[in-house]
């Protein structure tokens, strides 16, 4: 689908690549991001969020490839990877556990868990959050500067010749620990535990279509991991609603003092108001990352739109979470129920946010 230019509304122009500076709000256009493709891998990365936005605070990548080996087995002292496929197939080893992952299927895997990843089919993507940033230089490091539309087709000479002096040296600079001698295994089918959130800091997959769903009005999130899976340092999670209702008022000029913010849309569009740019259209496989601090009001822009929302903190999902009722249904209401604003004030403190939109403030 063509990037939506906004041109007529005021609102941030979409960019090919992350800017590279922190402080600002930017969208990039659909499947945008810095392309690095890794020899041999048959794969390309796409930088969406680094560290150099969000001072470190996370990166949100982009993988998409047709079927390759396992990268190879390793840990990371510090760093917290996540997987949510988005198209295609992937299979996710994390710690004695493998599965193959289809769209929608979720995967979180703390530091100290040893893992790895392998692209199966013609064209599989997954997106990934990795806590804290700057770990995402790694592909730098080990990869090449990509400028086709999606990853080379074929490649010359052995790129095994390239790549293993180039893991080598990024390994030791970077929090990559190989374990070459972990003992293979393969997928394993899904046993029906994958079906909520643990709780707790541990590896896990969660099943497409198994978080918990809350409701806020006629908004649905579903929360994929929460700060209690996260050690207190991120969330993510998909927020769903439509055109049809009336702007929610939980939605409506939302400050968050520490958290940042990137939002993917995966179907319809949003509205997104942000302050000192105007109002701007997101499309499928847009992407638009809002810094902390920064004033912004989320509504929904066509009968039917979903996105994942990631950020560091508590953040949107955190606050619709712990303002929703349990939601049993799978399809937004035709209606929106009404929303206890109180409910959402009583989270400022607890949060780092505020809302609504005051005389005082202009977006």
């Amino acid at each position: 689908m063509a990037a939506n230019t906004n041109g007529d509304k005021g609102g941030l122009k979409p960019l090919a690549v992350a800017p590279g500076t922190s402080g600002k709000a930017y969208k990039l256009e659909s499947y945008g991001g810095e392309n690095i493709y890794i020899p041999g891998s048959r794969s390309a990365t796409r930088m969406v969020v680094t560290g150099k936005e969000s001072n470190n605070a996370f990166a949100v990548i982009g993988s998409a490839g047709s079927y390759g080996d396992p990268i190879g087995f390793h840990f990371h002292r510090e760093a917290h990877d996540v997987f949510l496929c988005l198209q295609g197939r992937v299979n996710v080893w994390a710690g004695k556990t493998c599965r193959t992952m289809e769209p929608g299927d979720f995967a979180s895997v703390p530091p100290n868990t040893i893992h790895q990843y392998q692209i199966l089919g013609d064209h599989s993507e997954f997106v990934g959050l990795i806590v804290p940033g700057g770990w995402e230089e790694f592909f730098r490091a080990i990869g090449d500067v990509y400028d086709g539309p999606m990853w080379p087709v074929k490649e010359e000479g052995n790129p095994l010749e390239i790549l293993l002096p180039r893991i080598k040296a990024a390994a030791e600079k970077h929090d990559m620990v190989p374990c070459p001698d972990y003992e293979f295994f393969g997928p394993q089918p899904w046993n029906g535990s994958e079906t909520s959130l643990p709780g707790a800091w541990e590896p896990y997959f969660l099943r497409a279509g198994s978080a918990p769903r809350s409701l806020v009005g006629g908004v649905i999130v579903s929360p994929l991991i929460t700060t209690a899976e996260s050690n207190g340092v991120f969330t993510i999670g998909s927020i769903e609603g439509s055109s049809r209702h009336t702007p929610n008022p939980v939605l409506q000029g939302l400050t968050f003092a520490s958290s940042h913010h990137c939002f993917l849309v995966t179907e319809g569009f949003f509205e997104l108001q942000i302050e000192g740019n105007g109002n701007t259209t997101l499309g499928p496989y847009e992407t638009v990352y809002i810094p902390q601090g920064t004033k912004f009001s989320v509504n929904f822009g066509s009968q039917y739109s979903k996105a994942y929302v990631f950020a560091n903190g508590g953040g949107l999902v955190e606050l619709l979470r712990r303002i929703g009722s349990p939601y049993s249904y799978t399809m937004v209401l035709p209606v929106a129920e009404s929303v206890d604003v109180q409910k959402a004030k009583a989270q400022e403190s607890q949060l780092s946010f505020s809302f609504g939109n005051r005389k005082d403030s202009v977006l």
